[in-house]
Parts: C-alpha cells; structure tokens; sequence
C-alpha cells in the first residue's frame, strides 16, 4: 500500500461521514477516526515496506570456491550460464529460470553478431562474477564495455537487470575468483597474470599476483590489500566479520618452474605441491587498510578458511588455526590410513568431512562437534557426494545422479545430519 493509497483511503472516508456537515461533536468523531485509520494505515504500509525489502536486503549469497560464476542463497542459486546469461534457481522446486521478464525476449547473450544484448539477464566480459541481488538492487563485476583486461567495474541495476549504471573502477584486476555482499561492502578476491604496457600489448605473460578489493556501497570508494606475488600466487577462500576481511592464500617459491623440471611435477603433482606450497591467512582491516600476516604454513593440504579459521590437514593429522588467538591446535579426527572426500564444510558449531579408506569402494561422512565425532552415512563412492555449500537450512551437494551426469542437487541440514542423502536435482553441469 503506497501513502498515495492512504491518502485517498482518507478523502474518501471523510466524505462517507458527511463531508463537514453535522455537530462539531460529530466533527470530533470523524476526526478521531481519521487519525486512528491513518495510524492503522501507516503501521500497515511500515509493515508491508520493511517485509518487501527483506525478501532480497536480508538474501545472504556466499560464493562458489569452484566457480565465481556461481552463488548461493539459502532459497536460490544464481549463476551465468555459457553465454553469459543469468539464471536463477529456486531451490524449494528445483525450478531453473532465466532471469529475465522481459515479454518476448529470446535471451540471446553477447557474440560478434550481438554486441549490445537487449536481454537484461544478458552479461559478458573475460572475467564475470558477483551477480547478486543485494538491497533490492542486482549487483554485477566485470567489464562489459572497454576492452583494457585490467579493468573491471562495478555494475549497479534496478533488481530485474535493467538500468545499469557502472559504478567503481576497479583497476589492475585481471580475474576476479570470489565475492561476497556484506555489511554494505562488496568483497572480492582476484588475480593477474599478465603485465601490459601503456599501449595495451602484453609485455609479460608471467607476472602472477593477487590480492583483496573491497567496494563501499556508500560511497563506491575502492579499498585494495598489499598484493601477493610469487609464482601461481591465489587466493583461495574470503571470509568478511566485523569490519576485517580474511583470507587465505597459496604460493610457490620463485624458482618453482625449475624445480618442476627438476622433480617430475607432473609425474607427481600432489606431492610436489605438499613439499614447495606456502600457504597462508592474511587479515586486512578495512577503516585502517592495514594488511597483516597472520600465519604462513607449509607442508599442508586443502587449506580452508571456514568462519574465518584455518582448516587444514597434513601427515600428521586435522588442524584448526585460530585467527583470533592465532593459535593452532589439533582436530580430534582419526585419518589413518584414510583420504579426504571432498572440502571440509562448517554450519554453526558443526564440522563436516568425509573420509574414505584405502582400497575401499565406500565414503563415510562424519560431523564434528566439541571434539566429538558422529558418523552420519556411508556411501558407494559412485553414490558419494561433496558439499559445495551449506547456506542456513540448504546443503548444496556435487554428486553423479543415476544416468551418470555430474550435477549440482541439494539436500535438507536436517537430512544431512540425519544420514538421509536423496538430492533434488537443480542442474546438470554437462549442459553449460
């Protein structure tokens, strides 16, 4: 209901009682009713406003660590498809929509032949990530209109794709990996790779480097983290709390090329990687744009920053680096013997992994709590599944469904910790 709404409501009540006419006693009696009808209105139309707002401004989307084209909801998942156009998944019906309401539209996405898509679902540019709906607005990163690969914007728009506007520069980021929607911020990890001159030509296609941006919605001021570089130099997970972002990050040595002569790499990559990979957890203080080390580790696998602490494993056992202590102790999982399936994932105080016995056909998955462990299900590995996200009561799974097609489903919390693993399939990732 709009206060014009209202307004009319009003005049047309005040004529309904006589207009004016009458007692003043009959005066007073219409005069309160107006007054407490418009209170009623007023609290209603407050009501009904700050509900419509939170159907999207309350909407929290976390980002894929396989893929920045994709994002999750608890309700939905939005993601870009081959083309470059926006769909949007409901995740109660599995139904898969083209996020568009445009009459007629054919949703056709950028190509030689269509430079300047009329789709408002329509998006392109070598790097493109972070397509949310944010305080009733659709967000968007990339570069759809200059040709400089080192430049990426903002992109602003009314919630249905239309009316875009580009807002903050970002320059000198090349590839965008990650970004998050919080607190009025937009967080973002990215890397280079190449080195350009003033011209435009690339002068050197191995200068590897990453680092963190974070946009203020307010104001669009653009803040920037000290930069990473070194060989394959990224960034591997982004967590924002109260004015911090953190992050994780992995490197090798400078002479890492040479070494992977040296050693065979490619005859044993993981090994390699375990012996000459630098990981690390980096905090950067946004009022201060403070950039500080918090830890740098070696000799480590899959190195998680889950609730902005530092999950990993190595031949000793399961670790948890503390960023707020800085301290790091052990995780009470037994993994003799054992290999890990998939991420490690976290929701509330809840730890979830899986491991899989040497020579054994079956994933167990467990879930970890005050030091305890519960084992939840097993599974076939042609059956098992890997946690892409967990957003409030919606666990988004990788798994193979039963006509062989690797497809994203998802499945209840509560059917997660009750061992119940029957996804609804949303997409199968053969049709990209």
């Amino acid at each position: 209901m709009e206060y014009k709404d209202i307004s009319n409501m009003l005049i047309n009540i005040y004529f309904f009682l006589g207009g004016g006419k009458g007692s003043m006693k009959k005066k007073r009696i219409l005069i309160a009713s107006i007054i407490f009808i418009l209170i009623i209105c007023i609290v209603a139309a407050v009501f009904i406003i700050k509900n419509k707002n939170r159907s999207t401004s309350n909407t929290v989307y976390t980002y894929s660590n396989v893929n920045p084209d994709y994002n999750y909801s608890e309700d939905n998942v939005l993601y870009l498809d081959d083309s470059g156009i926006l769909h949007l998944i409901d995740t109660a019906s599995g139904k898969d929509i083209v996020y568009c309401d445009k009459p007629n539209c054919t949703h056709e996405g950028y190509s030689r032949t269509n430079q300047n898509p009329s789709c408002p679902a329509a998006f392109y540019g070598l790097s493109k990530a972070g397509a949310v709906i944010y305080n009733d607005h659709l967000y968007f990163i990339g570069n759809m209109s200059d040709e400089d690969m080192t430049i990426q914007y903002l992109y602003v728009m009314d919630s249905n794709g239309e009316n875009r506007k580009k807002t903050a520069k970002l320059e000198n980021v090349q590839h965008v990996k990650a970004v998050l929607y919080r607190d009025n911020y937009v967080i973002g990890a990215y890397s280079n790779s190449v080195e350009l001159n003033d011209e435009g030509q690339i002068i050197n296609d191995d200068k590897p480097e990453a680092g963190i941006f974070v946009i203020d919605l307010d104001n669009y001021k653009v803040y920037m983290s000290d930069k990473i570089t070194s060989e394959q130099s990224n960034i591997m997970d982004i967590y924002y709390e109260d004015g911090a972002v953190y992050y994780s990050t992995v490197r090798f040595g400078d002479d890492v090329t040479e070494l992977m002569i040296e050693e065979g790499a490619t005859a044993d990559a993981e090994s390699f990687a375990y012996d000459n990979m630098l990981n690390g957890i980096y905090q950067y203080d946004i009022a201060d744009e403070k950039t500080t080390c918090l830890t740098e580790i070696d000799h480590i696998n899959d190195l998680s920053l889950l609730d902005g602490d530092g999950y990993y494993s190595s031949k000793d056992g399961y670790f948890v680096f503390d960023t707020e202590s800085r301290q790091t102790r052990q995780l009470p999982i037994d993994a003799d013997g054992k290999t890990q399936y998939g991420p490690l994932k976290k929701s509330g105080d809840f730890l979830y992994y899986a491991l899989s016995e040497e020579n054994s056909d079956e994933v167990t998955y467990y879930r970890l709590k005050d030091d305890k462990s519960e084992e939840l299900m097993k599974l076939s590995t042609e059956k098992a599944f890997g946690i892409e996200n967990i957003c409030g009561q919606s666990v988004y799974v990788n798994y193979t469904d039963d006509e062989g097609e690797f497809s994203l489903g998802v499945i209840s919390l509560d059917n997660l910790n009750k061992g119940n693993f029957n996804p609804r399939k949303l997409r199968c990732y053969n049709e990209e």
